[in-house]
């Protein structure tokens, strides 16, 4: 089915403004992920287990250690240990900054510590070398958010190595050919059709899955999509985690595009959209840590 969201729509100048910011943004990540990047974040690539310290989290704080877990367990990178010498990565969650003294200290840290956020710092368990650290002081009735946010921050670090669309590339699958013989169509009438390896969505039984080599690259892969009378509407692009569409492209290109933001009332994320003025595309990014990360695709016949 098609997802309905609330909406506002930006003012041109306002649309620039926000992808400006947005293009800052990015840009001081990357450059704090290159400074990171060798050989610290070398390690964290390498790693296959993690243990969760959060050992030093006293009354609030004590949420980031089971959110971290609900977040590795979703992100299926990791393998968590519950033995510290038995782990290639320790995720240190503490109010106090990390002193290095992982491996001389005895017992956990006991500092006084102000709960008014939550800092992760990445930690070697074998030297007790910080490979990693960031904070986010967003008071204490917010140390889930916090946290979810610093684990996407780390995840954008490492993931950082990923194909890069433009514009024109996403241009290139509107009007797609072998994608066309499925417009208007009910979803029974288009499994009747031999063509792009349709077939129905298990989890999604309003959705058909589509593919072909005959299409543009970005959307050799796809998914139909029904509109509210029951037919085919057009088809999307669910873009992987390892490919995204550089926002100063967008930028650059302004004048063909209308803007939206605001918040997906499950994920709870804030997202931008970029709307081709004919109304056929849609490009959506959402913002996850320091990153604007591209999302999805929309083409509309």
């Amino acid at each position: 089915m098609v997802r309905f969201i609330q909406m506002r729509t930006l003012h041109p100048l306002l649309a620039i403004l926000f992808v400006l910011c947005a293009c800052a943004v990015c840009l001081q990540s990357a450059a704090a992920g290159q400074e990171r990047e060798s050989p610290a974040l070398g390690k964290i690539k390498r790693a296959t287990s993690v243990f969760i310290d959060c050992s030093a989290c006293p009354r609030a704080l004590a949420k980031a250690g089971t959110t971290a877990e609900q977040e590795l367990t979703n992100w299926k990178r990791f393998r968590i240990v519950t033995d510290p010498k038995q782990t290639d990565l320790i995720f240190l969650f503490s109010a106090n900054p990390y002193m290095g003294d992982y491996l001389s200290r005895k017992g956990p840290d006991t500092r006084p510590a102000r709960i008014d956020g939550v800092i992760l710092t990445v930690i070697d368990p074998r030297t007790g070398e910080k490979l990693w650290s960031d904070s986010r002081k967003w008071g204490s009735w917010r140390i889930p958010g916090a946290t979810t946010d610093l684990i996407a921050e780390l995840r954008g670090d490492l993931e950082a190595e990923s194909r890069v669309w433009t514009v024109d590339d996403v241009f290139r699958c509107s009007g797609t050919p072998v994608y066309q013989i499925f417009a208007f169509l009910t979803p029974d009438a288009a499994l009747t059709k031999s063509v792009a390896g349709v077939s129905r969505m298990e989890k999604d039984p309003g959705r058909l899955r589509i593919g072909s080599p005959d299409a543009p690259e970005f959307c050799r892969r796809a998914q139909l999509f029904v509109g509210p009378d029951g037919k085919i509407a057009g088809f999307e692009v669910v873009v992987s985690e390892s490919e995204n569409l550089d926002v100063a492209d967008i930028l650059e290109e302004a004048d063909r595009f209308q803007f939206t933001s605001g918040r997906d009332p499950q994920t709870q994320r804030v997202y931008f959209t970029a709307q081709s003025r004919d109304r056929r595309v849609v490009i959506e990014f959402q913002v996850q840590g320091h990153r604007m990360v591209l999302t999805r695709v929309r083409y509309a016949y």
